[in-house]
């Protein structure tokens, strides 16, 4: 099943990107906004307007909005917020376009406050920027398909943070080059026709060993979908349960399923058109009516 990205927003004008700042700032009934009241609230994310304007205040003073400049901020609270943004991010470490994304001041003012970026780190008792968890292109896009599948619609630079992200979307960006080049190379991938392989680890034990050789020469897929096929099954149901409509997105609650139509135990396969999206609750609920 073929899928296709929302339209490109990089080349849109200034004023559009002015005009959602205003539009945010109205909502929240504020004359001034924060990055994190932008990123929660705006069409798109902090750090296209940083990147646009120069800096976040100066998108502010460009849509005429408040801006609201702090100085001499205690090196305690700099530092505070240097571990903050490490644990949003859960990586032990903070880089300087990370913290952008995501911290309450400019990076320039952690650096004069602490001679470098290094030493603010090492008294935050954080690990050197050149640290990272490993991430493997697999890693990402499995990464990737769980975000989307929580927000339910394509994700956002800022939908990357936790709990519901193990990588910010800074890492995507160092690995694909930009965003838009991330979800069209996942969106490539997960389009990919591909057989599941067998995997008899994964199948219920069989106690007799005939069952179990007549099991692995008529399986043609394995018990568990990949999450390349799970995802495209919860897009095409919306990423919601096909029984009473709960999903993530609306419902933090929630946890979606793939669920065999006709279940495996009678033979059933783990392909697209055998497979359906329901919550916990109506996974459970169909279980006990079998």
């Amino acid at each position: 099943m073929k899928f296709e990205l929302e339209p490109d927003n990089r080349n849109c004008h200034d004023k559009t990107l002015l005009d959602d700042l205003v539009a945010v700032a109205t909502k929240l009934k504020k004359d001034y906004l924060t990055k994190d009241d932008y990123n929660k609230h705006g069409r798109f994310c902090a750090a296209t307007m940083q990147n646009r304007f120069g800096s976040w205040n100066k998108a502010l003073a460009k849509s005429g909005l408040c801006v609201n400049k702090r100085i001499d901020i205690p090196d305690e609270e700099l530092i505070s917020d240097l571990r903050i943004v490490a644990k949003k991010l859960g990586t032990g470490t903070v880089q300087r376009n990370e913290y952008r994304l995501y911290g309450n001041f400019a990076d320039a003012t952690i650096t004069r406050a602490f001679g470098t970026w290094a030493q603010a780190l090492a008294i935050a008792e954080l690990q050197p920027t050149g640290w990272k968890p490993p991430a493997t292109e697999e890693n990402l896009f499995d990464n990737m398909a769980s975000v989307w599948e929580h927000v339910g619609r394509q994700p956002r630079q800022k939908d990357f943070k936790p709990p519901i992200s193990r990588y910010s979307a800074n890492t995507y960006l160092n690995h694909f080059g930009s965003w838009r080049k991330t979800l069209e190379k996942f969106v490539n991938y997960a389009n990919q026709e591909k057989e599941d392989p067998i995997d008899i680890s994964v199948s219920p034990p069989i106690d007799n060993q005939e069952d179990q050789r007549a099991e692995i020469d008529t399986r043609k897929t394995q018990r568990q979908p990949t999450w390349r096929l799970r995802f495209l099954v919860m897009r095409r149901d919306n990423f919601s349960c096909r029984s009473c409509g709960a999903s993530p997105a609306k419902n933090s609650e929630i946890i979606l399923h793939i669920d065999h139509i006709i279940p495996w135990s009678k033979g059933g396969e783990t392909i697209f058109d055998n497979l359906q999206t329901l919550c916990n609750k109506c996974n459970v609920g169909k279980s006990d009516l079998l």
